[in-house]
């Protein structure tokens, strides 16, 4: 690649931690990807990263005849990098696939007032409650979908993502790159404020709230509970003294973990919800909650940020 084209900067990386700091810091054009790498469930981070940069990518298989990962994974099935090269290939093919990739129209980004801090400018205001989402396999670019629309002074948001315990601090810094609200890992004694995203992700505490207001975040150590930990059941429940004052959802993944906490929720008077199937990249967790009755509505998500702004001003 690099005597096909002079001046081009190749970087290798030998393990998903590196390629997403290279990746972050160097925002390249186009990536080659072994197919084992696509098969770790970490790789979630590096497609939605590649997705918020508009980076280009293809797996490349050990040899002809290889399955590839997206042929068992739902979540690479419905992400980019669905065409594969092997090992075997010859460079002039990996050159005829970079140009022809790097070469397609490039999505235009949307832009939007800024304030003098480099924020958006905020949105009308509302009777302010809170926000608790929790979400797994396929939940990252999920978020992503969620929080581009949320505006700068939306209601204090809490997210528990289960994500490797290498990538919290990668995936907030992802969020906050396209969110217009200020998005920050969770930190135990952190007063809940508007405008604000917290995350806890890839962490060995659970996030919960403060047992009385002004209401704080609590991080806590102890054993998974709903096999997780951060888990959502853990938020959910710690909110469920403030029910009335509390939105929440639950988001495409694996399991049960949050189905639980958010039927407690919805009988402390919440407003709860669920992502539907059609737009879920696995109908595990969203379909336990409904069918336990833990969600009043299932809602799309290209719909779910619209549902969950309008329900915090209600």
């Amino acid at each position: 690649m690099e005597s096909a084209y002079p001046g081009m900067k190749v970087f290798l990386a030998n393990n998903l931690m590196m390629a997403y700091n290279q990746a972050e810091a160097a925002q390249p054009v186009f990536a080659f990807v072994e197919d084992g790498f696509t098969k770790l469930p970490e790789f979630e981070m590096m497609m939605a990263l590649f997705s918020a940069m508009d980076t280009r990518w293809v797996s490349v298989m050990d040899r002809q005849g290889s399955t590839p990962a997206r042929k068992s994974s739902p979540l690479l099935d419905v992400g980019a990098g669905i065409f594969e090269l092997t090992k075997a290939d010859h460079p002039s093919q990996f050159a005829q696939y970079f140009d022809m990739m790097v070469k397609a129209p490039r999505r235009s980004v949307r832009s939007a007032p800024r304030t003098a801090n480099g924020r958006p400018a905020a949105a009308a205001g509302g009777n302010r409650k809170l926000i608790l989402i929790g979400s797994s396999t396929g939940g990252v670019e999920a978020l992503r979908s969620i929080l581009v629309g949320f505006p700068f002074d939306c209601p204090p948001t809490l997210i528990v993502q289960h994500t490797g315990k290498n990538f919290g601090s990668g995936l907030v810094s992802l969020l906050d790159r396209i969110c217009p609200a200020k998005v920050r890992p969770a930190e135990d004694g952190v007063s809940l404020e508007p405008g604000h995203v917290y995350v806890a992700a890839g962490q060995r505490r659970h996030m919960g709230l403060s047992s009385r207001k002004p209401l704080r975040l609590r991080m806590k150590e102890g054993p998974d509970i709903s096999g997780h930990t951060p888990s959502v059941d853990a938020l959910f429940t710690s909110a469920v003294p403030y029910g009335k004052d509390v939105v929440a959802t639950i988001l495409t993944g694996m399991g049960q973990d949050g189905a639980r906490g958010l039927l407690e929720l919805r009988k402390a008077g919440a407003k709860t919800f669920a992502q539907d199937e059609k737009s879920s990249v696995v109908y595990g967790m969203p379909r336990v909650a409904w069918d336990m009755g833990a969600a009043q509505q299932q809602v799309s998500l290209t719909r779910m940020a619209g549902t969950l702004l309008q329900a915090s001003k209600a």
